[in-house]
């Protein structure tokens, strides 16, 4: 993500909606909230494709409520205009779309407002898991929905695993065994592309494997980059490096995809929206990849972790907020508008309950031409099931990419190993978040 910030951040007054005194819902749309408030125009920025089928769809069942949908690009293209606007105290649009990983920044900065005044915490947990309040809500202020999960899988090529007699790994273990043997009989291919720029990664892996580097929990931010679950994880994937079993490279890029295509990474490692993306940027290898589960470092007690995803969240700046409550609320739950975000937007696994017990299980026969007629949504709904913890990201992720290249680097040249590269690199966050005004920071534990 581009560094955007030019302002020290402060800490926004929090509000504490109480949901014993929530007001009693008329009931609307199929069981939905009504809406109670005057005809109203929404602006959305989204950068996911064919959004326009769902809103067609909520505008007829709330006639007194459109919603403008504009693509202002992706991730640090957005989240660029989000903060400008948010300092100039004008020009956020209603309805903001943002990774996961990153709404905790828009929180702190004043982007978003609550919600639960129209989407309390009970009416939230109807449409879904309780585990993705960590995702969408700080210190009981609800601000969002979520949408796609980026529960992980692993992606593989199957023509490398029959030529090489390579068997699908199901333990961390077993991936260290499958990937020395490759890398005796070929070290031109590498075992698994192994990203050095996208800090969700890293952050994905540390979570699969039951950890995490830092927490939100009463007001104060957690941070332990040098727990144990961090360092073994960490440690297992320097040993690679170290042996030169593998080497760390770009995503994201022409090359990085036409490695794929071209066989050069034996698999892939990420969120369960990547089989989809993989088959738009690499349609020449179709027929070459199967998707399975991440193996697991404890095989009697399966986790998984997120890696990617995104939520809509209500702007602080909008002038119909429960307008923009019930859009995000239904957009992103209600079982006609899942069924075309799954066809239309390109979001194979979304988090709504109406997709983890109704409209996912339907899709479980279903054969994909491009995994070699692998029914691949029974194995990403499980993915799904395995992700049993979560948490709330630090509110200056962008820095923490950045920071995490710069002395991730430093262990590829050989000048510092991964337990010295833990501990910089969390000197270096914890500095950073010191001078941008964070003074609720307790460093070297996590909240239970």
């Amino acid at each position: 993500m581009k560094k955007c910030r030019k302002t020290v951040l402060t800490l926004p007054v929090l509000f504490v909606f109480s949901l014993l005194s929530a007001p009693l819902f008329a009931a609307g749309p199929d069981g939905y909230p009504a809406y109670s408030g005057p005809p109203a125009e929404l602006t959305m920025w989204a950068w996911t494709s064919n959004e326009n089928y769902s809103i067609d769809l909520f505008q007829k069942a709330y006639p007194n409520i459109k919603v403008n949908w504009t693509n202002v690009g992706g991730g640090g293209d957005e989240y660029t205009k989000v903060l400008t606007a948010t300092s100039a105290g004008s020009g956020l649009p209603d309805v903001i779309m943002s990774e996961y990983t990153f709404a905790p920044e828009f929180v702190q900065f004043g982007s978003f407002q609550p919600i639960n005044k129209w989407v309390p915490e009970s009416t939230y947990l109807k449409y879904f898991p309780k585990v993705t309040l960590k995702w969408t809500a700080q210190d009981g202020n609800i601000y969002g929905t979520p949408q796609d999960s980026g529960a992980a899988t692993m992606v593989y090529r199957k023509d490398i695993f029959d030529k090489y007699g390579l068997t699908v790994p199901k333990t961390w273990a077993d991936f260290a065994a499958m990937a020395a043997k490759l890398h005796k009989a070929n070290p031109k291919i590498q075992p698994i592309s192994f990203s050095k720029n996208w800090i969700l990664l890293p952050l994905g892996m540390v979570w699969q494997a039951g950890g995490k580097l830092f927490d939100f929990s009463n007001g104060k931010w957690y941070i332990d980059f040098t727990n144990p679950v961090a360092t073994k994880v960490f440690n297992y994937w320097g040993k690679m490096i170290k042996d030169g079993t593998l080497t760390p490279e770009m995503w994201w890029n022409a090359d990085w995809y036409k490695e794929l295509t071209d066989g050069g990474a034996a698999t892939v490692v990420s969120g369960g929206w990547f089989p989809e993306w993989l088959q738009l940027n690499s349609p020449d290898s179709a027929g070459k990849w199967r998707v399975a589960l991440v193996p697991q470092w404890d095989s009697s007690n399966a986790q998984n972790g997120e890696i990617g995803g995104s939520g809509f969240y209500v702007s602080s700046q909008s002038k119909n907020p429960e307008a923009a409550a019930l859009f995000v609320l239904w957009l992103n739950s209600h079982k006609d508008s899942i069924l075309q975000l799954h066809d239309k937007a390109q979001l194979p696994i979304l988090w709504a309950n109406s997709f983890i017990s109704g409209l996912g299980p339907s899709l479980a026969g279903q054969e994909y031409a491009y995994f070699g007629g692998q029914k691949i949504t029974p194995v990403s709904l499980e993915a799904m099931t395995q992700v049993k913890t979560a948490f709330t990201a630090l509110p200056i992720m962008d820095y923490v990419g950045s920071s995490e290249q710069t002395e991730f680097q430093k262990v590829l040249d050989g000048q510092e190993d991964m337990n010295a590269f833990l501990k910089n690199w969390q000197d270096a966050v914890v500095a950073f978040m010191a001078k941008q005004g964070f003074n609720n920071v307790v460093v070297g534990q996590l909240p239970q």
